[in-house]
């Protein structure tokens, strides 16, 4: 499939998907834009060489994309984060691995979080409340397991105090949310359970931008 024809699908599902999920790794959602107009909200995963890219949708989905079918704009975008000096990439503890799309979708239609302000609230008190609404709603993991959501290492629920407005969304949307705001990654274990871990250990933890030490 040419380029441009691949990208006109991805805006085709991407405008039918109804997700709106927030960033959670290195790079944000952002939009791109190809050479007749035509956008899409991803972020970029790989610079895979000179010549092609590897972008993920909003609902999980992943794709690798020529340079060339994006706007010079977008090209110029990639070009200046392969001039940029890279970090180590996160690598993940041993028994976990980062949440695929099976489990945003399960999230994504597994209810909504109300709208909500948090004032200096604990991860831990939130993560009590999401999982014991998980439990009454009998919500299940990929593996068949009841769900629930977990912080490595454990006392990083703690830790993290989430003040700030949140409005009403999904459940994915919110564990999204929750990750790209205080440098955590979103993974699974063995179980099929969610982790959130801290990316950046003994670092500063913000929530909504604003520092929380």
């Amino acid at each position: 499939m040419k380029p441009y024809k691949l990208l006109a699908c991805l805006v085709t599902l991407q405008f039918t998907c109804g997700l709106t999920l927030q960033a959670a790794d290195t790079h944000d959602f952002r939009q791109w834009t190809d050479a007749n107009g035509r956008t899409i909200t991803a972020r970029l995963v790989e610079a895979i060489g000179t010549e092609s890219i590897k972008i993920e949708r909003q609902d999980g989905l992943s794709f690798t994309v020529s340079l060339k079918a994006f706007s010079p704009a977008d090209q110029a975008y990639v070009k200046s984060l392969r001039a940029a000096p890279q970090t180590p990439k996160f690598k993940l503890p041993d028994g976990l691995k980062a949440a695929d799309p099976a489990l945003w979708t399960l999230l994504a239609a597994s209810g909504t979080q109300p709208e909500t302000t948090y004032s200096n609230t604990s991860l831990d008190l939130v993560l009590e409340t999401l999982n014991r609404r998980l439990s009454v709603d009998a919500i299940k993991s990929p593996a068949g397991q009841p769900l629930l959501v977990r912080t490595e290492p454990a006392n990083l629920a703690a830790r993290v105090k989430l003040s700030g407005a949140m409005p009403r969304m999904t459940l994915a949307t919110f564990m999204k949310e929750i990750a790209r705001a205080n440098n955590l990654a979103v993974a699974t274990d063995a179980k099929g359970m969610v982790v959130l871990v801290d990316k950046t250990p003994g670092s500063d933890l913000e929530f909504l931008g604003v520092s929380l030490n």
